[in-house]
């Protein structure tokens, strides 16, 4: 027979008997078998084949190493469980090579598996150390079963749990100790209004025994000072536990003070509540020092937060984080807060002083942050991750959004600044604000004497530039060390353009000139950056220049003197109170009296907390 002739296979079958149900039924049953061979055959064929590629030399133990970088992938509740369970399904050496790898199965997202998965991933895990994260919103009572008799019956031999939905029940059954677990996170998704929302740990929780837990995270739910969990910790989160939930001082105190080894502590509204006029906050009657603390974040009323950090010594913080909230109408519970934001804000431990501020705020907020980095503004502090480099965060806001005084947040930053260690900052960042004035530029010179770089939003522009025009003091020209200025949406019309020129201008006669002028987010016209080129070496202009508009950008009268208009806040194209700003009308300098109907008689800087 001709070697590519087709081989009927079906012949032999033709000829048998099929008259009778017996007889086909035994055909069937030898076709099937013929064809169960076959496909043994080929899949043995592949098998061997397979076996021909490169990548199948390489030994089990190293294939695995590689698996477990998918594996991390099913910690992921956004990636769907058949991406990185398809490597089980490429060839039979994967598939056992997989299996047989607890450690591949010890890492999962239990979130969006079966009641079959959540049995079976954990039996592939065998006694590896598990991983479990969970978010069960959504589960029904099958699903709340079969999880918590898996987390039961293999907590022994579980080092990572986060919990996040309702799972009070979970907890209530988690009786047994948990020797291996090292991290803790319990995050309650209950709505305030559901009945019980707030999630309680109890004391009988893995039976008061976790002796390797460092890491506890927890998100509306409710712990005893008390409990032994918290003894040991390295890192220890609160999160908006119930009122009645937070502790005393003296059992607050008491618990820190057995946390020796403690790095992080978070707490949001979950501090000791400040009594009325609480004498113990300028005069503690105790101080409990936490000597590994190296980043605090509190978050609380003013007074709570002065009462927390009066009590405690903290000689290793690296980065303070305090958000507050002031309850008073004239602030003046901020000015109890202030003293200890300094005390804690630089210290030994740093290797370096404050060297970078930004200053955010409005009517009713004020924000600092401050870097021992040099060179931080405003654009660098929104990419850098804050608990990684940054010092001292600190904000507050009015309660009801109301302060009495507007210029209350200018008397915060004044006394912040004044209390502050500012003589090594060299870069400035103001945002908001509108109610800095001269004056307080003017009581602050004298500390930023190593000021290299200021970018002002608008509404700091105005009385920056009335504090340069000032004439300087006998001991020289102020911000001796200014080299880079950074103007952010401002409007430079003619006026603004020429009184700009001529600060400059005096600042270079003085030996001070300016390096850098930043204009790339302004408004301007060619010939205003050619005027300021001619004093500053450079000029950063915007992308695209005013060619056609408002004729206050190109009357070119001559300079300063030439202009009777005097300057005023308006809207700028931006949308932006800019004291630089411009409108269809005449330039007027900005009227002193307007502040008359905001402030008393004396000067808004003289007041003191």
């Amino acid at each position: 027979m001709d070697g590519d002739a087709h081989v009927d296979r079906s012949e032999p079958y033709c000829r048998m008997d099929t008259s009778s149900p017996e007889a086909r039924d035994h055909l069937r049953k030898v076709i099937d078998d013929e064809i169960k061979a076959l496909e043994e055959s080929i899949r043995a064929s592949k098998c061997h084949r397979n076996a021909l590629a490169p990548i199948s030399r390489l030994p089990p133990e190293t294939l695995a190493v590689i698996f477990s970088f998918l594996s991390s992938s099913a910690f992921d509740e956004g990636v769907g469980y058949p991406e990185w369970l398809r490597v089980t399904h490429v060839c039979r050496h994967w598939r056992e090579t997989a299996l047989n790898f607890p450690h591949l199965w010890s890492r999962i997202n239990f979130t969006r598996l079966t009641t079959a998965g959540i049995a079976e991933i954990p039996a592939r895990a065998k006694m590896a150390p598990l991983n479990w994260e969970v978010t069960a919103t959504a589960w029904s009572g099958e699903h709340f079963d079969a999880f918590e008799r898996q987390l039961e019956t293999h907590i022994s031999h579980t080092r990572h749990l986060s919990l996040s939905g309702e799972f009070q029940t979970v907890l209530e059954r988690l009786v047994s100790p948990a020797p291996a677990l090292e991290y803790l996170a319990l995050s309650n998704s209950s709505r305030p209004f559901d009945w019980p929302f707030q999630i309680v740990v109890h004391d009988t929780l893995f039976n008061r025994t976790a002796p390797k837990l460092t890491s506890l995270r927890l998100v509306g739910c409710d712990i005893s000072w008390k409990s032994r969990l918290l003894k040991g910790l390295q890192t220890l989160e609160i999160r908006s536990p119930s009122k009645e939930a937070r502790p005393t001082l003296e059992n607050w105190l008491d618990a820190l003070n057995e946390m020796t080894q403690l790095e992080t502590l978070v707490l949001y509204s979950a501090i000791p509540i400040s009594p009325l006029s609480d004498p113990h906050i300028s005069k503690p009657r105790r101080a409990v020092t936490l000597p590994s603390l190296t980043q605090f974040d509190i978050t609380s009323s003013a007074e709570d937060c002065a009462l927390a950090l009066s009590h405690l010594t903290l000689p290793a913080l690296t980065s303070l984080r305090v958000h507050s909230k002031s309850h008073d109408y004239e602030g003046n519970d901020v000015g109890i807060l202030i003293p200890h934001i300094a005390r804690n804000a630089s210290g030994p431990q740093d290797l370096s002083p404050l060297q970078s501020i930004v200053v955010r705020g409005g009517i009713t907020r004020v924000e600092l942050l401050a870097w021992t980095l040099p060179d931080v503004d405003v654009e660098d502090s929104d990419r850098i991750t804050p608990l990684a480099s940054e010092r001292v965060f600190f904000a507050v806001a009015a309660s009801g959004d109301v302060w009495r005084h507007p210029n209350t947040g200018a008397r915060i930053l004044d006394a912040l600044w004044t209390q502050l260690p500012m003589d090594a900052i060299s870069a400035l960042s103001i945002e908001g604000l509108s109610q800095l004035r001269k004056e307080f530029w003017l009581s602050h010179t004298s500390s930023l004497a190593m000021l290299k770089q200021a970018r002002l939003a608008p509404s700091a522009v105005k009385a920056f530039r009335e504090t340069l025009a000032e004439e300087s003091p006998p001991n020289g020209p102020r911000f001796p060390r200014l080299s880079k200025l950074i103007l952010v949406k401002v409007a430079l019309t003619a006026l603004r353009t020429y009184r700009l020129h001529d600060i400059l201008r005096k600042r270079l006669e003085q030996g001070t000139p300016l390096e850098v002028l930043d204009l790339r987010t302004c408004i301007a016209t060619e010939r205003a950056t050619q005027l300021l080129a001619e004093i500053v070496g450079d000029v950063q202009c915007p992308a695209e220049m005013l060619e056609t508009g408002n004729m206050m950008f190109f009357n070119w009268k001559g300079g300063v003197d030439f202009f009777d208009e005097e300057e005023k806040r308006v809207d700028d194209d931006y949308g932006i109170p800019s004291p630089w700003s411009v409108t269809d009308g005449d330039e007027d300098e900005e009227d002193d009296d307007e502040w008359d109907d905001y402030v008393e008689d004396s000067d808004p800087y003289s007041d003191e907390f």
